[in-house]
């Protein structure tokens, strides 16, 4: 849940004092930062909506360009809560047709996901531990010669925050961020067990043509991935193609002999 909140850079300062074990490298080993992603949209954030503009930032950037905040609010917003829970930007992902996914929470990762390209919707504690404000922000550069990290953020389309601060205020969420991809096309730092759980979902949720291409990227992305093809053939299955789940399934069977849901798939629908 996020109750979106943000301050001044003075009462982030004080915030710093607080004291967290920090991730990934110091401002000193950023020379090689990627260059900041300028072309990313920024959508001004009303107080307790930071999770509807900032995932509109994400999905814009995306593609999806007719989107904006009031579109997705009705759907993010929990107003007794007066805030966003993480689950929601994540399963209105993908109603979006994009696959989310939640990067590996470090500075490494924040880069890595930068450097393809990708801004990072991330969430932060701007208060104290035991007095939280949660807020999401979109990370879109690091500058380095600064030692900033470069926020769409609030009011502000390019706030610069001192990077040991960024660094304690995002590892209050546990170093929380995600990006979204179209489902044809995963992230170069995309792992094939992080793609196949971030897509899997939108199975469930009805979204089978979601699934269907995200699966089939898995395949032509990881084709030595037994779990891509198994996937792949559950889609077809869930679309009414039986003949190409079984192809599939066979195939996630020659890569893995032992992969038991394959099989018990391919022995379900046995022909009589």
């Amino acid at each position: 849940m996020s109750r979106c909140a943000w301050r001044s850079a003075t009462a982030l300062a004080v915030v710093a004092l607080s004291g967290c074990a920090l991730r990934g490298p110091a401002p000193g080993d950023l020379a090689q930062a990627p260059a900041e992603l300028a072309a990313t949209p920024f959508f001004e954030q009303r107080v307790d909506h930071c999770g509807p503009a900032a995932l509109a930032t994400l999905l814009v950037d995306s593609g999806r360009t007719e989107l904006t905040p009031d579109a997705l609010s009705p759907v993010l917003f929990v107003p007794e809560r007066a805030g966003t829970l993480r689950t929601e930007l994540l399963a209105v992902s993908r109603a979006q047709g994009r696959v989310p996914l939640t990067i590996n929470g470090s500075m490494d990762g924040l880069l890595a996901a930068l450097d393809a390209g990708y801004p990072v919707l991330v969430l932060q504690n701007l208060g104290v531990r035991w007095i939280p404000r949660w807020h999401y922000a979109v990370v879109v550069g690091v500058d380095a010669e600064r030692g900033t990290v470069v926020l769409r953020s609030g009011r502000e389309p390019r706030r610069h925050a001192p990077i040991d601060i960024f660094l304690r205020t995002w590892a209050r969420s546990d170093y929380w961020g995600m990006v979204v991809s179209a489902p044809d096309a995963a992230p170069p730092f995309a792992q094939p067990l992080q793609w196949l759980r971030a897509a899997a979902p939108a199975e469930s949720a009805g979204q089978t043509g979601l699934a269907l291409a995200a699966f089939t990227t898995a395949v032509t992305r990881w084709p030595e991935s037994a779990l891509a093809h198994a996937a792949l053939g559950n889609a077809h299955y869930a679309m009414g193609d039986t003949a190409q789940a079984r192809r599939f399934w066979q195939d996630a069977l020659r890569l893995n002999p032992d992969l038991q849901t394959a099989r018990d798939n391919l022995a379900a629908t046995a022909p009589d």
